[in-house]
């Protein structure tokens, strides 16, 4: 077998070159100097910075979720520490503002003597709501890296997409544009604050960590997060060391994500407040109503959860119209895409007579594809591959289940094959621990290497107390471990496992895991 390294190149497609780069621990920045000379970027600084010269209000307009919440927090924050200018800023509210700036609230801003309006993640397909507020005579921005679609393309007063920059060939997160834009208002000085919420949204928003410029940014934002501590990202993962990506996903981002998918009142502002540097004493405060509301998300799920919902397995969908908040729909969306592995649809009937819908896939059904090649029956929509909403007249809703049919029968899931790296029991060890952390940080397109060791006994395992968990000691310092394993495994004699690696720290001793998440027969046994 080759050495763990060549095989983790393969895994990753990746030359040695391209691992000494990824391996690189250096802080170096020199690698977003091209953004120094880029027009789109130099001109929405002169714009700021012209509004602020004359005394004239900015209004920073986001977005609901977690790249929405740190976008806007970063241009505030920016903006506030270099020239000391306070700016507004507005997050919609789900239901009564839907995605993206209204006519209504340009209308307010308005009539409040606003004249910039710095739209962050949205606002590249708002074209006439982005021409409306420009023929008042105020001027706008748009920070957005949602998909261009040429017939509803806006043309801001300046504009900050990431598929105008010739040096960038992947989507990058509202929010790591924002922070890409500090960058360049900052004339070349990075702030590690701004990085890391950056970085955060990056990680929300799902982003692709294939190539070094997604990936680079987020491995020294968990640099600068670990090295500088900060209370706003520490407290809402409860954890003040050793914070990886997987922390920041599991336990801040949908706490941050909780408070724009529930609230319904201005409090919904506190989200944002509680990243902002000018916040003085009140992080405690803000910090427990996150958590509060959080917590609230939760015992939502929990409640639909016990509900029985008829489902139709004869159609290769599931739609289901559901009288729940509409915040939570997403969530569903999720836990039903899994239960029945076929692309999913919640829709909620609102106020305004219209069906507002979530939709959830995976891997062979492109729901911003579908959604597209439909525009005509939507009256919005936008999203990702995997991920996306819309809103629908009610009379329209036979007419997209038609068009759900015949486009899912062609579109069905293309199950991926499974992906990973031949393992050995003795390379559980700090050795191969500490090479695979090499390859951090871990995300989209970049998986944490799955594993693969062949032609275990089963015989040879060990069991907990309760023989619900298999914890097999390999040596001193490493073991195999699997939770709750599926108690027909034991009827074969010889298994393949599957599973990571990962590191255990428990009275001060240090040793090496690797935990099976599933299995299958070895070669032998089937051959047998």
């Amino acid at each position: 077998m080759e050495d763990l390294l060549n095989r983790l190149l393969k895994y990753y497609n990746l030359t040695y070159e391209d691992y000494l780069k990824i391996k690189d621990d250096n802080i170096d920045y020199s690698f977003l100097s091209f953004l120094l000379s880029n027009k789109d970027f130099l001109k929405t600084k002169e714009v700021i910075k012209e509004t602020i010269k004359n005394n004239e209000k900015i209004i920073i307009y986001g977005d609901y979720d977690c790249d929405g919440i740190m976008a806007t927090s970063i241009i505030y924050n920016l903006i506030k520490k270099e020239d000391n200018y306070k700016c507004g800023f507005y997050i919609p509210f789900r239901e009564k503002d839907g995605y993206g700036i209204t006519k209504e609230n340009i209308d307010m801003f308005l009539s409040l003597n606003y004249r910039l309006f710095i739209l962050v993640d949205n606002g590249i397909t708002l074209k006439d709501n982005i021409e409306y507020i420009i023929s008042k005579g105020a001027k706008v921005i748009v920070i957005d890296h949602h998909e261009i679609i040429k017939e509803k393309e806006s043309f801001p007063t300046s504009l900050i997409h990431w598929e105008k920059i010739e040096e960038i060939n992947e989507n990058i997160s509202a929010g790591g544009l924002a922070f890409l834009f500090s960058y360049v208002y900052l004339n070349g000085k990075l702030d590690e604050y701004l990085l890391s919420l950056g970085a955060i949204s990056i990680i929300s928003d799902l982003m692709p960590l294939s190539s070094f410029f997604n990936h680079k940014i987020v491995k020294l934002a968990l640099k600068a997060i670990n090295k500088n501590k900060f209370n706003e990202i520490c407290l809402l993962i409860n954890k003040y060391q050793d914070i990886n990506e997987e922390d920041i996903s599991l336990y801040l981002v949908p706490k941050v994500n909780s408070v724009g998918r529930i609230i319904k009142d201005n409090s919904l502002f506190n989200v944002v407040r509680y990243f902002l540097i000018d916040k003085a004493k009140n992080i405690n405060l803000y910090l427990n109503y996150i958590n509060s509301v959080n917590d609230n998300r939760k015992e939502l799920l929990a409640d639909f959860e016990n509900i029985e919902i008829k489902i139709d397995d004869s159609l290769p969908y599931l739609l289901l119209i559901l009288n729940i908040e509409e915040g939570i729909s997403g969530l569903l969306a999720n836990r039903f895409l899994e239960k029945v592995n076929k692309p999913t649809f919640i829709l909620i009937k609102t106020k305004n007579n219209t069906y507002k819908g979530s939709v959830r896939s995976k891997f062979g059904f492109n729901i911003v594809s579908f959604l597209k090649d439909n525009s005509d029956i939507f009256i919005a929509f936008g999203g990702h591959e995997f991920a996306g909403g819309f809103e629908l007249k009610l009379e329209k809703l036979d007419i997209l289940k038609e068009r759900l049919l015949n486009y899912s029968l062609k579109h069905s899931f293309i199950k991926e094959e499974k992906k990973y790296v031949e393992f050995k029991l003795n390379e559980i060890n700090k050795n191969s621990y500490d090479l695979m952390s090499y390859f951090a940080p871990f995300g989209k397109d970049f998986p944490k290497p799955l594993l693969k060791i062949n032609d275990i006994s089963t015989l040879s395992l060990k069991f907990s107390k309760d023989t619900t968990h298999i914890i097999t000691r390999i040596s001193f310092d490493s073991s195999l471990i699997y939770f709750n394993y599926p108690s027909e495994m034991l009827n074969k004699n010889r298994i393949n496992l599957f599973g990571y690696l990962a590191i255990n720290k428990f009275n001060g001793h240090i040793s090496y895991q690797f935990k099976a998440i599933d299995y299958e027969n070895s070669l032998e046994s089937r051959e047998n």
